[in-house]
């Protein structure tokens, strides 16, 4: 039984062993099969991508012969056209050079030589120079449609010494006034030069508007002391006014600044004129504001001598003492001067030329140095509202410590004389009567209360001895009377 079960097991093995070797050459057909078809496989693949890549490639060169063809087409077709345009074009554009030309030939005998003008068959250029300050330059283009029936043009202005906002105006107005003239619906053109109407309106901008160069300055006057209720009235640009109302609590002063400018002089240069046109204060304050405000444009001066360098030239004294020896006429015979007198004569013009020389020169070296340009109408507006009327509206007398001014400026004409108010030269305010009592009296002080400063006003000129003598005079004047009134038993 042993033998046969080791025969057996012996027989199923080596059955095992040829099962394995059956499977493992199945399993390398296979693979050997498999392999084959997906090499077959590959190359169809392959083969396919080929064909397909062939058959892009075929169909975008047919694309691109497509899109080659249509272009030259369109090149074709758009030659013809621009041949046909380029000869209507070259004729309208002969006619707009021609007419352009005709333009420029009109208008350059208009513009005066103080305009400097710069033509050409596209730009315009016109330099408007009316002092150092007022400075614009224009340029006007000519569009493409340019022609009799239609004479718009396109304009620019710049400048380096007005403000911006000015240029923007000048501008602004320059375009609609255009618009209005040669706009469409504008009606007929007819004689009409667009050159001329900007030259004209920029004259009449510029030349005729005195206010240009303070414009700046009004601006800040408006932001920094015309707060409500004070305000600006009105303003005369051709006159070169400007009316302004500075008001503090229920009192107010309406002023009137007139700028005087002439031959290419222009503000803050020239002459300057104040008035007051309306005021609740009282007559005297009124005198006084104006006499004040008038005093501070003289202390801040006009327009200096323009002195030149070829002034100061020495020139011989004798030469120019000869050249002023003349005759002296006689009733009855002519005497003529002797040495003595011509050496004399000689001496004191020699003594003025040198005095007129040092004067020059030393105008001279003033001119020299940088000019600082002061805003003048600012310093008007700004003295009279916080030196004038805000101290005499909001301060208290000193002495009594009362309002200087009544809270209702209707009870202004009720004030007796001696509450009016007086202003000293330090810019303080005192009741005429406190004043009085003030400086008349002991200790006899001259100081002012505030600041300490001398007082010094044109209605007290006495000086300290003198109201002593006069206060000592009054009180044994006092005493005699009450010595008297002591003895008769009054």
């Amino acid at each position: 039984m042993a033998g046969e079960g080791g025969g057996v097991g012996g027989g199923g093995k080596g059955e095992v062993e040829s099962l394995n070797d059956v499977e493992l050459e199945m399993h390398r057909k296979w693979n050997v099969s498999f392999k084959k078809k997906e090499a077959e496989e590959e190359v169809t693949d392959e083969r396919r991508a080929k064909h397909l890549a062939r058959l892009e490639e075929e169909e975008v060169r047919r694309i691109a012969q497509e899109a080659l063809r249509k272009q030259e087409e369109r090149e074709r077709l758009e030659r013809e056209r621009n041949a046909t345009a380029s000869n209507e074009e070259g004729e309208e554009m002969d006619d707009r050079k021609k007419y352009i030309l005709q333009v420029l030939e009109e208008i350059k005998g208009k513009i005066p030589d103080q305009c400097k003008a710069a033509f050409t068959s596209e730009l315009v250029q016109l330099n408007l120079e009316y002092s150092e300050r007022v400075k614009v330059t224009v340029k006007a283009s000519f569009p493409k449609g340019f022609s009799p029936s239609n004479k718009m043009v396109h304009c620019d202005v710049e400048s380096k010494s007005l403000h911006e906002d000015i240029v923007g105006k000048l501008l602004a107005g320059l375009q609609q006034h255009l618009e209005q003239t040669f706009g469409a619906g504008s009606g007929n053109q007819e004689g009409e030069n667009p050159i001329g109407h900007i030259y004209q309106y920029c004259d009449k901008f510029l030349g005729k508007n005195h206010l240009l160069t303070a414009y700046e300055e009004i601006q800040r006057i408006k932001k920094e002391i015309l707060k409500p209720p004070s305000k600006v009235l009105g303003l005369e640009n051709k006159q070169g006014v400007i009316k302004v109302r500075v008001q503090v609590e229920k009192y107010y002063v309406d002023l009137k600044v007139k700028v005087f400018c002439k031959n290419s002089v222009d503000y803050p240069d020239g002459i300057i004129e104040v008035g007051i046109i309306e005021t609740n204060l009282t007559k005297e304050l009124e005198k006084s504001f104006l006499a004040l405000t008038e005093a501070r444009i003289r202390l801040h001066g006009d327009a200096q001598e323009v002195v030149d360098a070829s002034m100061l030239e020495d020139r011989p004294p004798e030469k120019e003492a000869k050249s002023k020896m003349k005759k002296k006429v006689h009733p009855r015979k002519v005497v003529f001067q002797t040495a003595a007198s011509k050496n004399t004569e000689a001496e004191m013009l020699q003594k003025q030329e040198e005095r007129e020389r040092e004067r020059l020169k030393k105008l001279l070296e003033d001119s020299n140095r940088p000019k600082v340009i002061e805003p003048r109408i600012f310093i008007i507006v700004e003295f009279v509202y916080k030196e004038l009327l805000k101290p005499v509206v909001e301060s208290k007398c000193p002495c009594c410590d009362k309002k200087i001014l009544p809270s209702d400026p209707k009870h202004c004409a009720k004030i007796p004389s001696k509450m009016k108010a007086d202003r000293l030269y330090c810019g303080h305010f005192y009741h005429h009567h406190c004043l009085t009592n003030y400086l008349s009296n002991p200790p006899f002080d001259d100081e002012c209360h505030i600041c300490g400063a001398q007082i010094s006003h044109h209605k007290f000129v006495d000086t300290k001895q003198q109201l002593e003598k006069r206060w000592a005079q009054k009180q044994a004047r006092q005493r005699e009377i009450e010595d008297l009134e002591d003895l008769f038993g009054f």
